[in-house]
């Protein structure tokens, strides 16, 4: 991965916590918990530091784990597949930082705007599109390389940061729900 598109992942992916830090504290007292994209809010939670700032660290842990397995590139000899192997996980990303950056701004515009109908409506339009079009890319970039993947070799210390990526992501997904009632 070069230095560019480091620093910009780094800097797309911290975009999101400056804006729900700046809008903390005009946000109201209950935010989403969770959303149905189609149809507002399904579940609630009181505002605290936690429920702000879950979604960009969510995202955030996607974005390491992807990041991760970009860091894999080298592992594949061929070109091609080497090539096709990065386009999937550079792709992932970003797309992954876009669709942080719209929800932190849909966040944040709670505090600004708290009923602007059609700004709620154009932001969860473009989280779900940068997330639909972010996979159907990833697999349009990755299909010079089909699973499986036996050039791919993940040292243990890799396997380990993945799997506690993941079991950070399940006790922030966890904590949500006991913290959630019903809209």
């Amino acid at each position: 991965m070069s230095r560019t598109t480091l620093t910009s992942a780094l800097l797309l992916f911290a975009a999101p916590f400056l804006l729900v830090a700046a809008g903390y504290a005009q946000m109201p007292a209950e935010l989403p918990a969770l959303r149905n994209p189609f149809g507002g809010a399904i579940a609630m939670a009181p505002k605290s530091l936690f429920m702000v700032f879950r979604v960009p660290a969510m995202n955030l842990i996607h974005g390491l784990m992807a990041m991760l397995m970009l860091s894999h590139a080298a592992d594949f000899p061929n070109p091609a597949r080497r090539a096709a192997y990065s386009n999937i996980f550079l792709t992932l990303t970003f797309a992954i930082a876009c669709k942080s950056n719209f929800e932190a701004l849909e966040l944040s515009r709670l505090a600004q705007q708290p009923n602007s109908h059609a700004l709620a409506t154009f932001l969860t339009a473009a989280t779900v599109l940068s997330v639909v079009a972010g996979l159907a890319l990833a697999a349009i970039r990755g299909r010079g390389v089909p699973l499986p993947w036996p050039e791919l070799r993940l040292s243990l210390r890799d396997k380990a940061a993945l799997a506690g990526l993941f079991l950070l992501y399940i006790g922030i997904v966890v904590a949500t729900s006991r913290m959630a009632h019903p809209a």
